[in-house]
């Protein structure tokens, strides 16, 4: 059994976001827009910055901006520059400009706010996190393109965490994932919300030819204009553990779609809005390749199908509302009682030490 509703201090906090409620993200509304690669303008117009231990400023000399690095400044007193390295003096104004300062390794961290750009890692395995968690931090795609992209073979040591994802939608180039879009990589996608985002396929999150792991994610009211609102995995392997994918519509088809895609599901929850006469997960043509479908919860549709087919029975399956906390007040942690505690995996545990719940909380990562 994992956090739940009315959990004492010192326990995680509740993901407060409720776009669709009328309330609002306790973030500013600064519009930090994508500027250029840093390496082709000055290093203030870069929006690059380094203070020494005396406290002077000094300019970044490229994008790496490895020069003065004397101090951490692992935190966020800068509203100009509101994005940097951790561990060096290394600041920027947006989010991409830290991916293109960011060395292998690096972790890219984003001070609370709401950034109205489109980011792309460019193949670089380094992290890009929030400093205060999805709830305070959002990326706004402005409707112009997927929010992120992660197409240049980004290993697992490339890593999103803790975003609220919202405003994407997949322009003709891709016409996938409005929300992230991943080709040719094998990311890892933690502890965020991605929310009210559209393609014509796959509003939520998008996999082909990758095998990325998702886990820990709320994917909520996400659209497709064709199948799948929520999430789809083309040619794809990887792992989609732990996460709350939640009313994404489509005209038609499932929450998920998984075409040639091998890709493990375990322990998610499906709530969704499409007849119940279609199945929630349909996967096609996965050419005798076995992988595991286990431990997830489906609402209202209570099937899933291969080929047409039902899948063959023994798999743990529940088929509840699974009984959330407070979604409408933001709350997506399971109330008490919910069918979906202590339904994981046997040998997977909560933080709490307790057999693993299922959705975005439960598992051993479900503490965000």
């Amino acid at each position: 059994m994992g956090t739940r509703a009315g959990a004492a201090a010192g326990e995680p906090p509740v993901i407060a976001w409720v776009l669709a409620c009328g309330a609002s993200l306790p973030i500013d509304t600064a519009d930090r827009s994508t500027t250029t690669h840093p390496s082709s303008t000055s290093s203030s117009s870069a929006g690059t910055s380094e203070t020494s231990s005396s406290g002077a400023s000094t300019s970044g000399s490229s994008g790496s901006g490895a020069s003065s690095t004397v101090k951490s400044t692992d935190h966020c007193d800068d509203p100009d520059h509101p994005v940097y390295i951790s561990g060096t003096q290394r600041r920027f104004i947006t989010i991409q400009d830290g991916i293109w300062g960011a060395e292998t390794g690096d972790a890219v961290v984003v001070c609370p706010g709401t950034y109205h750009e489109n980011i792309d890692f460019k193949g670089k395995a380094i992290t890009v996190r929030s400093h205060a968690g999805a709830a305070q931090t959002t990326i706004d795609g402005r409707g112009i393109d997927s929010v992120v992209v992660m197409e240049n073979w980004e290993p697992a040591e490339s890593v999103l965490e803790g975003f609220t994802l919202t405003g994407g939608i997949a322009g003709p180039k891709r016409g996938h994932g409005g929300g992230i879009y991943v080709e040719w990589g094998s990311p890892t996608i933690r502890h965020n919300i991605i929310i009210g985002n559209a393609a014509m396929v796959a509003g939520g999150v998008y996999v082909r030819n990758g095998a990325a792991t998702v886990h820990n994610n709320i994917i909520a009211w996400n659209s497709a204009d064709e199948v799948s609102g929520g999430v789809s995995c083309t040619a794809c392997a990887g792992a989609y553990r732990y996460n709350t994918i939640y009313e994404n519509n489509a005209p038609e088809g499932p929450v998920g779609e998984w075409f040639w895609g091998v890709a493990d599901l375990v322990g998610n929850i499906m709530v969704s809005t499409t007849d119940a006469a279609s199945p929630a997960i349909r996967v096609m043509e996965t050419r005798g390749v076995d992988f595991e479908v286990d431990y997830n919860l489906l609402w209202p549709q209570e099937r899933m199908t291969t080929e047409g087919e039902e899948w063959p029975e023994g798999r743990s399956l529940i088929t509840s509302p699974p009984n959330f906390a407070d979604v409408e007040g933001g709350d997506w942690r399971l109330a008490a009682g919910s069918p979906g505690e202590d339904q994981g995996p046997a040998d997977e545990l909560d933080a709490d030490g307790s057999r693993a719940d299922i959705g975005a909380f439960g598992g051993p990562s479900g503490n965000w």
